[in-house]
């Protein structure tokens, strides 16, 4: 069974959030420790907040709400090529 990767199927965004880590960089070990702060539950708390409340904004708003159901009975129904980095 194929699976679709979800940006091959709609557009998506690579949102980041940050927190204090140290002088420590991403996917070690020590990185780790820290993403088990209340730092880093309160950042990702935050970007949830975000994406909600963006969400809410668009829904709520008529002409993006319109704009982006006339996108979702007019796109194409097989996945997009990823485009070339």
């Amino acid at each position: 069974m194929r699976r679709a990767v979800l940006s091959h199927v709609v557009p998506t965004i690579h949102p980041s959030i940050g927190y204090d880590c140290g002088d420590t960089i991403m996917h070690n070990p020590d990185f780790t420790r820290y993403g088990t702060s209340a730092g880093a539950d309160r950042a990702v708390l935050d970007g949830g907040l975000a994406m909600a409340w963006t969400t809410i904004a668009l829904a709520a708003d008529e002409n993006h709400r319109t704009d982006l159901l006339t996108r979702l009975t007019t796109r194409p129904t097989t996945p997009r090529t990823p485009s070339a980095a």
